[in-house]
């Protein structure tokens, strides 16, 4: 739970599902990826939006303060517990949609 609710959600199992161009350099001090980098925008089950690209190595949206919208405010704000299930689906060529899905209460 700490990495979904402090830092960003890891993208590694579901990569392929990105455009490959949404995939950028680590950090400033790295070299530029061998393509231009084109962001994506995820709209959100909260009502809002944030667009970004996905962090070269760490495989995760680059990351945002968790005031601004980015996955790390989405998170904290959602309502995540353990077992709930982040939904994403292609709503377009580069937007995604993002909803929680609760985990189903134990008997």
């Amino acid at each position: 739970m700490w990495t979904f609710t402090q830092r960003n959600v890891p993208l590694w199992d579901i990569l392929e599902f990105f455009p490959p161009d949404s995939i950028g350099p680590r950090g400033p001090a790295d070299a530029p990826r061998p393509y231009e980098v084109k962001p994506i925008t995820i709209e959100t089950d909260l009502g809002w939006a944030f667009e970004t690209d996905i962090q070269y190595g760490a495989w995760v949206f680059r990351p945002r303060s968790p005031k601004k919208p980015g996955l790390m405010k989405w998170c904290r704000e959602c309502g995540l517990a353990p077992g709930d299930a982040l939904v994403f689906e292609r709503a377009g060529e580069r937007r995604f949609t993002l909803r929680l899905e609760k985990a189903a209460a134990a008997p």
